[in-house]
């Protein structure tokens, strides 16, 4: 059934090809008939059915998502989801089938529908960054003193610790779970009941509708309740956002599992060559990385369709719909392959130590004790860049720790700057360990102030994950109350 009241004979075929949305409706089908059924409830609390015809509508529409579950087909009539469970449903229930619409529109039917898949896949990408996070913290616990190189411009720059560098990264994925919670609240918000988008002469109970969907309120207005996208627009930014910094965690897997030679990958998340039989290829993390290439496409393809729209409702919303469902699933599945890969990382700790020392990554803390003995530290600064010069520059007098030594003395006389350090200080300047250790200042790499942020992240992800269980039963206990009742308004048949 394609709605055609007005307009005479079919739709032409190829037109109807390019307008019909029944091949991504597969993802909100499950969403349109808990919308009907809320719906019908609503319609008869308002006197609008009949007990006895409610009754029918709700047996016909728990029939046919029996059906669809069943064969994983979704009903062939009709150029969406919504048309084609009307249709469906008038053939099972005949008449009292074509009442169900009744006070509605397919703008507001759909809008709900897309709120409702928002809600439930931030709380799933939500879950699933919670769990990389815990991987994050678990792993850090167990490599608190493992020192590893810190890099910028990708070039060796100071010591740091394993456990800092995941902390790190833990602490961007919190925010990115953060986001996810906040945009829940501004999603889960129900349009039903705006019909087109100037309402409806029905006085219909708004709330109470919301209420049996497990929304927190309604959006009051009916024309931003059916206009408004910018739901649809911020998870996918929210997906984006998550997968940016994922991506992040993905190329230092490739690099570390390459010429670094950090980390030794899983085997199940790495594949061989099809004709160089010794690869051990990261082809999970380098499909991440892609993933996050792709959602930041979908969403500047959603912006731009969205993009100076006229109210109310427009048809290009339609389009938007697909990268809605892609961005979140994407993300949601990439985290969740993530979290088990980084569980299963093996990290070769010797390697890593053994290049924490390399391109003279101590000169900074070098710097800062000469600063700590009155030598201005932009002098000081100067004095230890002369001396990495050399040592980078792989000056045979500055291949070890006396040789090092004799030449910062020779630039500081040169340089007329004093007090010098003696020998065996200087050489407790180069130990990395010192290095890292030194760092004490709240958010630093010393072990105290690791274990002091752990500790704290600890109690965070358990506060964390009692708040999508909470989100989780408050809706789930709406939905299960609403399907109670329309089992018992069934079995008065």
């Amino acid at each position: 059934m394609v709605v055609r009241s007005r307009l005479e004979g079919e739709m032409d075929k190829l037109a109807l090809q390019l307008t019909s949305s029944i091949e991504h409706d597969v993802n909100i089908w499950y969403y349109d008939v808990l919308v009907d059924i809320a719906h019908v409830l609503g319609l008869m609390k308002q006197n609008y059915l009949l007990e006895e015809e409610a009754a029918k509508i709700v047996a016909g529409l728990m029939e046919i998502a029996y059906e669809i579950e069943r064969s994983g087909k979704l009903p062939e009539k009709g150029e969406d989801i919504h048309e084609a469970i009307e249709a469906k449903l008038t053939e099972i229930v005949g008449e009292a089938g074509m009442k169900m619409h009744t006070a509605r529109s397919r703008n507001d039917e759909v809008a709900t529908c897309l709120r409702m898949f928002a809600r439930n896949a931030l709380l799933t990408l939500a879950e699933t960054i919670l769990e990389l996070r815990r991987v994050l913290i678990t792993k850090a616990e167990e490599h608190i003193d493992t020192i590893i190189p810190g890099f910028t411009h990708l070039q060796y720059a100071q010591p740091t610790k394993l456990s800092h560098h995941l902390i790190a990264f833990h602490d961007m994925f919190e925010r990115s779970f953060e986001r996810c919670m906040q945009a829940f609240e501004r999603v889960n918000l129900c349009p039903l009941g705006s019909a087109a988008f100037a309402s409806t002469s029905f006085k219909l109970d708004r709330e109470y509708v919301a209420r049996l969907l497990g929304f927190d309120g309604i959006v009051e207005n009916s024309e931003d309740a059916v206009a408004s996208r910018d739901f649809l627009i911020e998870s996918v930014f929210i997906a984006c956002d998550s997968l940016l910094t994922l991506s992040r965690l993905a190329e230092e897997v490739v690099l570390w599992s390459s010429e670094f030679g950090f980390v030794e990958l899983p085997d199940e998340y790495a594949s061989s060559s099809s004709i160089m039989p010794q690869k051990k290829n990261p082809d999970v993390a380098e499909i991440v990385r892609a993933k996050a290439g792709r959602v930041a496409g979908n969403l500047t393809a959603a912006m731009a369709i969205y993009k100076a729209m006229p109210l109310a409702y427009n048809r290009d919303f339609q389009e938007m719909n697909p990268l809605l469902y892609e961005s979140l699933k994407d993300a949601c599945l990439s985290f969740k392959v993530m979290a088990d890969m980084v569980a299963k990382l093996a990290f070769k700790t010797e390697v890593m130590e053994k290049k924490a020392g390399e391109g003279f990554a101590s000169a900074t803390y070098v710097a800062e004790m000469l600063a700590k003995k009155g030598i201005p530290f932009r002098k000081a600064h100067k004095i230890v860049g002369r001396l990495s010069a050399e040592v980078l520059d792989g000056v045979s007098a500055c291949s070890s720790a006396e040789g090092l030594y004799e030449k910062l003395v020779e630039i500081m006389k040169e340089m007329s700057e004093g007090p010098i350090p003696d020998r065996e200080e200087f050489e407790n300047w180069l130990d990395v360990k010192n290095v890292v250790e030194s760092r004490a200042v709240v958010g630093g790499t010393s072990a105290e102030e690791v274990r002091r942020m752990l500790e704290e992240r600890k109690r965070k992800l358990e506060e964390d994950s009692k708040r999508i269980e909470e989100r989780r039963e408050k809706v789930k206990e709406s939905i299960e109350l609403m399907k109670k009742r329309a089992i018992e308004l069934i079995e008065k048949l």
